[in-house]
């Protein structure tokens, strides 16, 4: 069997169009792919489809197709994995743009960075009479069949690629529909998506180095493994509803991977081990929740922790909250912590929390709207067998965190098995193409579980808040009653709870779980639970002992469900202060350092366009202006590298013109609105025999905006290498450009006093 890793080099040989099924009114109707930072990508499905219908087109054995691409009905995913198609060394120019500092990201934009990489073209639908049909005019974003960043290269995408499960036989097959895939896109009989595709050994490499470690594993301790992951493919993970997806990676999820790679390791799925660690809860495996950059985990927002609806405050309801203003001088709190006067206490729907007591950090998972169009598939509800459908997705390179706990022995495991597969971990829908790609982020940490055993006093106040879904049975069956579920949540961590303490704050919130099981084809039975972010508060009898940060209570603990956190809830203080995020450091630009000394030098370049729009030269002869116009022509032809010799050509052009006004007027524009020329004159015989023009990149006058230029000049210098052109010489190339943009505008004001004066 085949399990090596590929990838495909996708070249065009023409613009392409991969749609992503957005339009924007009156600007482009047919838009391409492309990431949050404005870099293209071809959409795996896309590829996928279109490799399945060259083996179509050449007649490829059905057999070979089944096992190419995976018919279903299996209990494990087989065949052919594809990923998204990406521009060379996208992963580091992601994270570098990503990275950028706020005062670069004034200039360099996703749009900005679009355009360098796209063209809008436009058509419209001509009728027999030659006439254009009304209403057909339309707009169309298309990749440029060159590359922006090499110089006269054809621009290339490449796609990882893994195979399960596959003979030799069959990969010499994939080869071939490679080899035979040769149109991509929208409009392939129209010119565009022209392509030649490879097949090559060896994947792309998507996340950095990092030292690996060595523990020691002691076979019957207990460990917590806590790792963390980027989703360098869009993640769908299953909800109730189809076209909604989960914001994190269920533990079942998670699971899921580990149970397939540790059979594909050769493991026996009827093996005591394989039992234990997947089907009897002796592994547990948590959810992966979204994190910072450097690993902290952030959970669903507890209840307790509401945001006032108008001053937008945070505060912990199991307190008192002062309902007018002059109670919260009292309390010792500021007036806007008032929820009165339709000030009230808002959920945090959607949100993640860090911290919890006094201060947190909030975060929230991006996603995106993705549109998908199958083609005659006997699945589909449609006469035509064809279907367009939209479904949510997290979007790509967020990072994730999490953790395994369970015996020594079993973690070792999949210590391993998480190390082999750092670089292809797949969750969620759609795995085997464009979704569910996740990689290793740092070398994963292993601990002991005793080492986070901590007491918490008699007396004290706590919240126990679910980290993730909980799943409840009693003798009655399923239950999502706040009363029954606190008692079971009491008894299973032994908490001894003083009589008649008082009211005790409670807050429970129920959901449907549910899933999809591939061999069925089918969802999963929904199961009634606890949604995460439910809290319980209790006033301690006698001293608690919490053995670790994350206790587990309920049913299918094993998938990560019913995770607690046991949180002190001293103090009468409501109040609960937003920790502001720390700035992560800039990355040293490498990959990205010519794309963003391009769009500078662009932005400049717009500024010096939009200032000759305005300028004002007043030349009322059209003749003169014509032929002033030409002369700076045929100087931009013959010197079309070198300003300097165009500047000397235009200035001998102007200095031969025999109408004294109009080159005295020629001069004054050149020093008024260029530089002040220097002059050498050459001498013979007592005879000015030739004069000499030079232009200076130190005398530049036609940057009016002198500040912006200099702060995008100063940019410039801080972000190009050493090798980078300096930006006074690039400025002064453009000097013939702007001059003939204010030529052009003042033959456009000449037209427009006319019609006035007519």
């Amino acid at each position: 069997m085949d399990n090596k890793g590929y990838h495909l080099t996708i070249t065009l040989k023409s613009d392409l169009c991969a749609g992503s099924g957005y339009s924007f009114a009156g600007v482009v109707d047919s838009d391409v792919c492309y990431d949050k930072n404005g870099l293209p990508y071809i959409p795996a499905k896309r590829i996928k489809g279109c490799l399945r219908e060259t083996a179509e087109m050449i007649g490829l054995d059905e057999g070979i197709v089944a096992r190419l691409f995976n018919e279903g009905g299996s209990d494990r995913a087989k065949g052919v994995f594809i990923g998204n198609a990406y521009i060379k060394d996208y992963q580091e120019l992601f994270q570098e743009l990503d990275g950028l500092q706020k005062e670069y990201k004034k200039y360099v934009t996703p749009q900005s960075i679009l355009e360098l990489f796209t063209t809008v073209k436009a058509q419209t639908k001509i009728l027999p009479s030659g006439v254009a049909q009304d209403n057909s005019l339309r707009f169309t974003r298309t990749v440029n069949h060159y590359s922006p960043l090499e110089k006269g290269q054809e621009l290339s995408f490449y796609a990882n690629v893994e195979t399960s499960g596959l003979e030799e036989t069959d990969i010499e097959a994939l080869r071939n529909l490679a080899k035979g895939l040769r149109k991509l896109g929208m409009n392939r009989n129209r010119g565009l998506g022209s392509v030649v595709c490879k097949l090559e050994d060896g994947r792309i490499r998507q996340f950095p180095d990092f030292e690996e470690k060595k523990p020691a594993f002691a076979e019957e301790k207990d460990y917590v493994l806590s790792y963390r992951v980027r989703n360098v493919a869009p993640l769908v993970i299953t909800t109730v509803q189809d076209d909604k997806t989960e914001k994190y990676v269920t533990g079942q999820s998670v699971l899921g991977f580990f149970a397939g790679a540790y059979l594909e390791r050769g493991g026996d799925p009827e093996s005591e081990d394989f039992e234990r660690i997947f089907l009897r809860r002796g592994v547990i495996f948590s959810n992966l929740y979204p994190a910072d950059p450097k690993g902290l985990p952030y959970f669903p927002a507890p209840a307790y922790i509401k945001c006032l609806k108008k001053t937008k405050k945070y505060v912990n309801l199991s307190k008192e909250v002062p309902f007018r203003p002059q109670d919260c001088a009292a309390l010792g709190l500021d007036e806007a912590y008032a929820s009165g006067n339709g000030n009230q206490p808002k959920r945090l729907n959607g949100k993640f929390v860090a911290g919890g007591k006094d201060k947190i950090s909030l975060k929230e998972v991006e996603t995106d709207i993705v549109y998908h169009h199958t083609k005659k598939s006997a699945r589909q509800f449609s006469e035509s067998g064809d279907l367009l459908y939209a479904f949510e997705a997290i979007r790509e390179q967020q990072t994730f965190a999490g953790t395994i706990t369970g015996k020594g022995k079993d973690i070792q495991a999949l210590y391993d098995i998480l190390l082999e597969n750092g670089d292809k971990l797949r969750f969620g829908r759609s795995r085997s193409s464009q979704y569910g790609t996740c990689v290793l982020e740092g070398c994963p940490e292993v601990r002991e579980l005793e080492s986070d055993a901590r007491k918490i006093p008699a007396h004290e106040r706590i919240l126990v808040v679910l980290k993730s879904d909980g799943i409840f049975l009693n003798e009655r069956g399923y239950t999502v009653r706040c009363g029954e579920v606190r008692e079971m949540i009491k008894s299973a961590l032994k908490i001894a709870e003083v009589p008649d303490g008082g009211d005790c704050y409670s807050e429970l919130e129920g959901k449907i779980l549910t899933g999809y099981y591939t061999k069925w084809n089918l969802k999963r039975p929904a199961v009634p639970a606890v949604k995460a972010g439910s809290t319980f508060e209790f006033l301690l009898d006698k001293e608690l002992v919490v053995r670790g940060q994350d206790l587990y209570v309920g049913e299918r603990i094993g998938e990560g469900y019913g995770c607690l956190a046991v949180l002190a809830n001293d103090g009468q203080n409501c109040a609960i202060e937003e920790e502001k995020k720390e700035s992560v450091p800039a990355l040293k630009l490498q990959k990205a350092e010519d794309l963003c000394s391009r769009l500078l030098l662009k932005e400049a370049k717009d500024q010096l366009m939009q200032q000759a729009v305005n300028a004002k030269i007043n030349i009322s002869n059209p003749a003169a202006l014509g032929r002033i116009t030409l002369m700076l022509s045929e100087s931009m032809n013959a010197y079309p590298a070198d300003p300097d010799k165009r500047y000397q050509d235009f200035c001998e052009r102007i200095d031969s013109i025999k109408t004294k006004e109009l080159k005295k007027k020629m001069e004054s524009i050149l020093d008024e609105m260029i530089c002040q020329r220097d002059v050498e004159e050459i001498v013979r015989n007592g005879v000015v025999e030739r004069k000499i023009f030079k232009i200076s990149k130190d005398k530049l006058k036609y940057s009016s905006n002198v500040e912006r230029m200099k702060e995008i000049g100063g940019l410039y210098k801080k972000i190009s290498g050493t090798g980078a052109p300096n930006f006074q010489e690039e400025m002064k190339k453009l000097w013939s450009d702007y001059l003939m943009r204010i030529l052009i505008q003042e033959k456009y004001n000449q037209k427009q006093r006319g019609t006035q004066d007519e």
